[in-house]
């Protein structure tokens, strides 16, 4: 056997010294979190940057990684993280995730990391990530969708959905200029269907008089209504952009803030989209329009922020959000996505004020959210399934309706 020779004492101490001095420069022993930081609309690197920059400047004790994550991608990127042990301390989550997230045990208590003061300056109608009188997810954002359209194209604002099909057709000039956007691509909300949906008084299931859902209805006469008239837009009108088979709705906004469409159904920022854009059509808003005959709902989306119970660092996590909710960045960054803000300070300042933000206070009267179930998300990858095979022509309407709401009571165990 060969002998080992011993280091020089002097020469330890060196090695010591050299591998203790870039820990210590380089954060070792800080308490890491990392938050997901979804892409939304609007959104730009740069407050992404700036905050992660200015807390980690100010909080010596914490590193902050704000991990830019694109919302196609993120319930899956969270699923895995979930299923590998290696969660990140927080995230922002559609809130209709929030059941699944919880049927896995996966989501802690909120209110055991953050401050009461920031709590308390959330306006309390929108806490829908209150389950059982816990809260389990601060709202990020909470906004009703509404109708944009082009006034340099059509000054008609329609009142019902009858209303919009016919101008539509009347200003529809492609490929210069378009009646309505449309997606058509499969993605991960459903939003589209759920506008035409709700605007005809219809559900996508059954309440029992407890507040369960009962169930699925989807290819009710109010469902079957809705799809049909959105293939007749599409197929028959073809009043919508052209491609739409092949585009999500971030990739079919940008024809209308280029001044290529008169109507489309978006949230809030459209406003920032519009800005970025450079463009200078007359832009103006309004309600997104029942049917003929129905009183007619909007939809209003929530998404939450949670932090993870397998995660190391819940406590830091809870300071970083005490300083995301401060108006100095939460009134920017709710301005940049086009939501109205969410906390009671931020309400009141003087950008908010504004026509957009009067019609989005407006929708929000008449509005209804996602069904809050743990399946959501697989009812709605069926619903979608169905709207596609519509649009392509390879079911009716009613017999793609009739196969989704099948396979949903299946899934749940109808």
């Amino acid at each position: 056997m060969k002998s080992r020779r011993r280091m020089p004492v002097g020469v330890s101490m060196l090695v010591i010294i050299l591998v203790c001095i870039p820990a210590m420069l380089f954060g070792a022993g800080k308490a890491k979190v990392t938050f997901f930081w979804n892409l939304y609309e609007g959104l730009t690197e740069d407050i992404r940057v700036e905050f992660q920059n200015a807390f980690n400047a100010t909080h010596p004790d914490i590193e902050l990684e704000c991990v830019p994550v694109d919302w196609e991608l993120s319930h899956n990127k969270l699923t895995t993280a979930l299923a590998g042990g290696n969660p990140p301390e927080m995230s922002v989550i559609g809130t209709y995730w929030l059941l699944e997230f919880m049927d896995m045990g996966a989501v802690d208590e909120i209110t055991k990391y953050v401050s009461p003061a920031t709590i308390n300056n959330i306006v309390p109608a929108i806490m829908e990530g209150k389950i059982g009188g816990k809260l389990m997810g601060l709202p990020v954002a909470a906004g009703a969708r509404i109708m944009a359209y082009n006034a340099d194209i059509t000054k008609v604002e329609p009142k019902t959905m009858e209303e919009l099909r016919q101008e539509a057709i009347r200003v529809n000039k492609p490929p210069d200029r378009y009646g309505f956007i449309m997606p058509g691509k499969k993605s991960l909300e459903l939003t589209d269907f759920i506008y035409f949906l709700y605007a005809a008084d219809g559900d996508v299931f059954q309440t029992k008089p407890d507040g369960t859902y009962g169930k699925c209805t989807v290819n009710s006469p109010a469902g079957v209504k809705a799809l049909q008239f959105m293939v007749q837009l599409a197929e028959k009108d073809k009043v919508v952009q052209e491609g739409y088979l092949s585009q999500i709705r971030q990739d079919s906004h940008p024809t209308f803030v280029a001044g290529k469409a008169a109507y489309v159904f978006i949230g809030a920022w459209v406003d920032s989209l519009y800005k970025t854009a450079g463009s200078t059509f007359n832009l103006r808003y309004g309600q997104i329009p029942p049917f003929r005959g129905s009183k007619g709902k909007t939809l209003v989306v929530t998404d939450s922020i949670v932090i993870f119970k397998g995660a190391k660092n819940k406590k830091e996590a809870g300071t970083v959000l005490d300083v995301f909710y401060k108006d100095e960045w939460k009134a920017r960054y709710d301005q940049m996505i086009g939501f109205p803000p969410v906390t009671i300070s931020a309400g009141k300042l003087p950008q908010f004020q504004t026509p957009l933000y009067k019609t989005l206070v407006a929708a929000s009267m008449r509005s209804k959210g996602w069904p809050l179930m743990s399946q959501w998300s697989e009812c709605a990858d069926i619903i979608w399934d169905a709207v596609v095979e519509s649009f392509h022509g390879s079911k009716t309407p009613k017999a793609a309706l009739d196969d989704a709401a099948a396979a949903i009571d299946k899934l749940r165990g109808f």
